[in-house]
């Protein structure tokens, strides 16, 4: 029998395996009475499994088993039990375990091979005796040889001669590890293997009340990292355990990302009350997805579906708005120099407030006020009486054309008062303020479903006009108008713009953008040729 190592001493191996010139002078560390007891018990094991006497092996395996698994409970670094039994690695592996009998001695021998291999062999050994062994509950273990085993099946399913038979057993082995990982909150282990094996469907039945949550969230954090069809298949399964648990809202919200009107309409019909019904749709409304609910199955007591419409079209967004603003108490048109707080600026170079007017400042203060007005309807630079004109008219050319698209960022979302308040312009001799005018009308439509169409109405005569100034922000209005729509009818009126002889390199770019906005998200494929066709 070859001689076991020194039982009283353990050479320290941290700090000399990555320099050689520290290997001669590394001294062995004396272990503790405990510690010699220890390895005096195990050696004497290992001992009695070299020797040709059976009645003593399962005693031995006994003594391996048990120190093995006391110590694997809770690991922060190589148990000692691992680390006197590593020198006897392959002695065990090759020597001991193939002569083990009966079955059942030879299986515990397999167990504790298995168990070893996480420190002493990169060959997927642990998940080889695995298999081999006593198929006793694998977290009994400890949490890092489930993460071991774990992994192992990954590279395995993973592997080219992974055939039907050996992924089914490895499927069995899945099917150990993951209620595990579910029980001991490694959601995110779980969902690992399971995207590994590709058996993501499991997780709908592994999942509680508890957990679904937090599997969910590591899901769709995935999404982004991973390539179709995975991806979808990420969502898909995550939409599901949301509709397990009654989780409306975020099924909703997935079913959207997938773009399945199906899946939407799924959720939609599920709503059990009023509100949720309301909330499902302004979901919907917010992304601008229209369902026809005459058609859908809206059961629920009280459904009242000319509201949902209107809310779906986003037609009560403008009311809402005004209705937090008031609440805030924010309703008080600001000016542009509110923002610019150009009075508290000492330096008197830089101080514009007894100079003459610039056309530039000009420009800079129509985009400001149209965004810090924004939605709310009034302004005093613009819509108050007569300030229009005389401030339109203080701008050159295409300042004059901005500050008169401006008044849609104004009366944004207020379609019907709105367009009556830029209808005006639309009669004006000047070029810019009219294509100004054809921009602001693309702008307070923008996002809202409306029976009338106006913004279609109003515009449609204008994308082929001789004047280019009006086809681009004819073309710029329809896309902002019915951004995401893909509607065919629209999208039939500004392809031409891209043939036609007239229209200049600019015309043609802005036309190619609004058919981009008009079809983003659905990847229409004759929008894709119109575009590449230039």
């Amino acid at each position: 029998m070859a001689p076991l190592e020194d039982k009283n001493v353990v050479e320290k191996k941290g700090d000399t395996e990555g320099d050689p010139s520290k290997k001669k002078d590394a001294a062995p560390v004396e272990l503790s009475e405990e510690d010699k007891a220890l390895q005096e018990e195990l050696n004497t094991a290992v001992e009695q499994l070299e020797e040709q006497k059976p009645e003593s092996w399962e005693s031995a395996l006994s003594v391996l088993r048990s120190k093995l698994r006391e110590s694997t409970n809770s690991m922060t670094s190589v148990p000692k039990p691992m680390k006197f039994l590593m020198p006897h690695y392959d002695k065990l592996k090759s020597e001991i375990y193939p002569k083990m009998h009966p079955e059942k001695i030879q299986r515990f021998c397999a167990d504790v091979v298995s168990v070893l291999s996480m420190v002493c062999s990169e060959d997927n050994d642990c998940l080889k005796f695995r298999k081999l062994g006593s198929q006793e509950d694998i977290g009994s273990w400890g949490h890092e040889y489930v993460l071991h085993v774990s992994s192992e099946v990954g590279s395995e399913w993973a592997s080219e001669d992974a055939t039907d038979e050996k992924r089914s057993q490895l499927k069995s082995i899945v099917d150990e590890v993951v209620p595990y990982f579910m029980k001991h909150n490694a959601e995110s282990d779980a969902c690992d293997i399971l995207m590994e094996t590709e058996c993501l469907d499991d997780l709908v039945e592994q999942s509680d009340a508890n957990t679904f949550g937090r599997v969910c969230l590591y899901l769709i954090s995935c999404v982004k990292y991973v390539a179709e069809p995975e991806n979808t298949n990420l969502m898909k399964c995550a939409y599901k355990i949301y509709r397990k648990f009654d989780q409306l809202p975020d099924a909703m919200r997935l079913a959207m990302c997938l773009n399945d009107t199906p899946l939407m309409i799924d959720v939609l019909e599920s709503a059990q009350t009023i509100k949720l019904q309301k909330q499902l749709c302004f979901m919907l409304g917010r992304q601008q997805i229209y369902l026809e609910l005459e058609t859908m199955n809206l059961t629920l007591e009280g459904t009242d579906v000319e509201e949902l419409k209107e809310i779906m079209t986003n037609g009560k967004l403008n009311g809402n708005f005004f209705t937090l603003a008031r609440e805030l108490d924010i309703m008080e048109p600001k000016l542009p120099a509110d923002i610019y707080k150009t009075h508290l600026d000492q330096n008197k170079f830089f101080n514009t407030a007894n100079q003459p007017d610039s056309a530039r400042q000009n420009l800079a203060s129509s985009f400001v006020n149209g965004f810090i007005n924004c939605g709310f309807g009034s302004d005093k630079l613009l819509l108050p009486d007569d300030a229009g004109n005389k401030w339109i008219y203080k701008n050159k050319e295409h300042g004059m054309m901005s500050a008169t698209a401006s008044l849609g960022c104004l009366l944004l979302w207020d379609v019907d008062a709105g367009l009556t308040k830029i209808d005006k312009y639309l009669y004006s001799t000047d070029e810019y303020i009219k294509s100004g005018a054809l921009l602001a009308c693309g702008i307070v439509s923008s996002g809202i479903m409306n029976e009338c169409e106006p913004a279609l109405a109003l515009l449609s005569d204008y994308v082929l006009n001789n004047n280019m100034q009006m086809r681009i922000c004819s073309c710029l209005g329809l896309g902002l108008a019915y951004c995401g729509s893909n509607r065919d009818d629209v999208l039939d009126l500004i392809i031409p713009v891209l043939t036609d002889k007239k229209s200049t390199p600019e015309v043609i770019g802005v036309a190619a953008i609004a058919l981009g906005m008009i079809s983003v998200g659905h990847a229409n494929a004759s929008v894709s040729e119109a575009v590449l066709a230039f």
